[in-house]
């Protein structure tokens, strides 16, 4: 008679291989780029406050990139935060904007009826970014050619603080 397959000890095999292979596709899957894939004529971010009690405070990101690029932008990792980029239209820069929501004035209903209160939005809580950065260092997100990766600014220049009348635009 041939050897008997204990199925018990061939699944649990099995069961470990694919957790494994499933670590090891999170881990590989934010691999950061030595060298950028675009070139970046100048970025730098700018700190900016609201003249207007309550209209927030926060941070911009410039991204000036070649207008000939073939690589989209899509998020930047800095100071701890992840911040979406956008292109402006008819340029050739990206342009991320940051506002530090304790900054920023909500208005709260407080009321004896729950009815009135059931309008106020819940607190956003911002998730923590997957990447530690050192001061001054930010990670940008990429896609080129339907493939997805990420490049590090070791240190990205500062501008002098904005100080805007009112709120920015969104």
């Amino acid at each position: 008679m041939g050897q008997r397959i204990n199925f018990r000890k061939l699944l649990t095999k099995v069961g470990l291989l694919s957790i494994l292979m499933t670590f090891g596709q999170c881990a590989t899957g934010q691999k950061i780029d030595k060298t950028a894939p675009v070139a970046l004529n100048s970025p730098y971010f700018q700190d900016w406050v609201s003249g207007v009690k309550g209209g927030g405070a926060g941070f911009m990101l410039y991204f000036p990139v070649d207008p000939a690029s073939n690589v989209t932008l899509e998020n930047a990792y800095f100071k701890g935060k992840a911040v979406q980029l956008k292109r402006k239209q008819n340029e050739s820069v990206y342009v991320g904007r940051y506002t530090d929501p304790i900054t920023v004035k909500k208005d709260i209903v407080m009321s004896s009826d729950q009815k009135e209160e059931y309008n106020n939005k819940v607190p956003e809580i911002e998730e923590k970014i997957p990447f530690e950065l050192k001061e001054g260092e930010c990670i940008i997100a990429y896609s080129k050619n339907g493939q997805e990766g990420y490049f590090r600014i070791d240190k990205l220049p500062k501008k002098e603080l904005k100080a805007y009348p009112m709120q920015p635009r969104q």
